[in-house]
């Protein structure tokens, strides 16, 4: 008879070990809290890498992010590993660490499941695979959903109780820095602030600020460049006059933590030198008034370099040329942002042979000058408008030319013609001067007549 033995394996059958992932957060980045979220991502490295039936798939964590947000960066990794293939269950530490929205909780517990991925919450001991699993979930979930509702709203009437007391809650805003007690003023980012507001009352609009700005390599607070709707927002932030607007925003709920504009939903707070001033409010007034200003001139608000009283009204007393606006601006080697805003002649901008010896009009002396033949404190516009037909410019010298055939003459100093005057004694500066002065006259009147005479010849034939 055939004699059958039996040899046993001594090879151990293969065991398909399970992928095992964790995931971990903390919701304020206090310093206590990171170590406890450092301590959780160590404790669960150690947990599964000394099962033998479970390979490690990766701690996944999130720090300072709300559980009621579902876009948290680490908790998104993780799902999006999930469905890869890459995680068979996870492992966490409650369901409020895991997420406080009853409604998102479950969405995902279902998702994983028909992946075949449980989920295992240690405090609550739950495991999702269990016929139990969904319904202890709901309840408890909605116990830390309303558990957040309750901290926020603690928070808020803490928030507005400060509010009522004039304690706004702390801001990053160009120009200024918390230094853990108080806000300093960047003396740099302070002076280009002051130039914004001073070259909008001067006639520039936020498109022409941004392109000066961007040349000279000034950076905003969080990109690289400005944008227009960067200089519209400085140009109305109350803040750098030292006050502040107190809930100007707020949260929708809890949930989705919108924040959302206060249309008087809720009360206002206006607190009154809460910070270091930039902006005098003379000054911020003075900008809010020039914008309603600009508002109802509808397209001509932003034709900033060109547009003005003057526009068309400056005259050169040698060329008959109407004199344009040209600014100019420079970083000087403290940072302050310096602009020198002047009046040249359309003959010496335009490329023509011959060059208008013709003075430049510095803006400021134009509208110092102007308000005092208008007998007002500073440039009014409209009754400049209202009164002066046309402005004559001759040496450093201004004749405004009334609409009632009145003239009067305004006379000025130009600092480097003054030290030239007393290198040359102040005789020999004017004689060459005027000398110059005749010579272009007399060559402008005779191309004026060529072109006359070229005319009336091309009419006979």
């Amino acid at each position: 008879m055939r004699k059958i033995t039996k040899i046993q394996s001594r090879v151990s059958p293969f065991i398909q070990k399970k992928k095992v992932a964790a995931y971990a957060r903390v919701s304020v980045d206090y310093i206590e809290n990171l170590h406890s979220l450092s301590a959780q991502v160590s404790y669960y490295n150690s947990l599964i890498q000394k099962r033998n039936d479970w390979q490690f798939a990766g701690v996944f964590s999130d720090e300072g992010i709300t559980g009621t947000k579902m876009n948290r960066p680490g908790f998104q990794e993780l799902l999006q590993q999930c469905n890869l293939g890459n995680i068979d269950m996870i492992i966490t530490k409650s369901i409020s660490r895991f997420t406080r929205n009853t409604v998102d909780l479950l969405n995902t517990v279902r998702d994983l499941k028909d992946k075949n991925i449980n989920i295992f919450f240690e405090r609550e001991n739950i495991n999702t695979n269990s016929e139990s699993g969904e319904l202890l979930l709901t309840l408890l979930a909605s116990f830390a959903q309303e558990e957040s509702r309750s901290i926020s709203e603690n928070t808020k009437w803490s928030i507005r109780k400060n509010f009522e007391q004039g304690i706004g809650n702390s801001f990053c805003l160009y120009g200024y820095h918390w230094d853990g007690k108080g806000y300093k003023v960047i003396e740099e980012e302070a002076e280009t602030i002051k130039f914004i507001f001073n070259s909008y009352l001067e006639g520039m609009s936020p498109d022409g600020i941004v392109k000066m700005l961007n040349s000279l390599g000034i950076k905003p607070y969080r990109s690289e460049k400005f944008s227009y709707s960067t200089i519209w927002q400085m140009l109305r932030q109350i803040n750098y006059t030292g006050d502040s607007i107190l809930q100007k925003t707020f949260r929708e709920n809890h949930l989705t933590h919108k924040k959302v504009i206060n249309k008087g939903e809720l009360p206002k707070y206006y607190a009154q030198g809460t910070h270091p001033v930039i902006i005098d409010k003379e000054l911020f007034n003075k900008v809010q008034r020039e914008i309603e200003r600009r508002k109802a001139l509808g397209y001509k608000a932003n034709q900033s370099l060109t547009f003005s009283c003057f526009s068309s009204k400056l005259h050169c007393s040698l060329c008959g040329k109407t004199y344009r606006k040209r600014s100019n601006s420079n970083k000087s080697s403290t940072g302050k942002v310096c602009k020198y805003t002047r009046w040249i002649c359309g003959t010496k901008i335009s490329k023509t042979a011959k060059v208008c010896p013709s003075c430049n009009v510095p803006n400021k002396m134009l509208c110092e000058l102007s308000a005092e033949v208008l007998k007002t404190e500073v440039l009014d516009e409209t009754l400049f408008n209202k009164l002066i037909e046309k402005i004559t410019v001759g040496e450093y010298e201004l004749t405004f030319h009334f609409k009632d055939g009145y003239t009067q003459k305004k006379t000025w100093k130009s600092e480097k013609n003054h030290k030239t005057r007393i290198k040359n004694n102040g005789k020999n500066s004017k004689e060459n001067t005027s000398d110059v002065n005749r010579v272009f006259l007399r060559s402008f009147e005779s191309k004026e007549k060529e072109k006359s005479s070229r005319l009336c010849q091309g009419i006979n034939r």
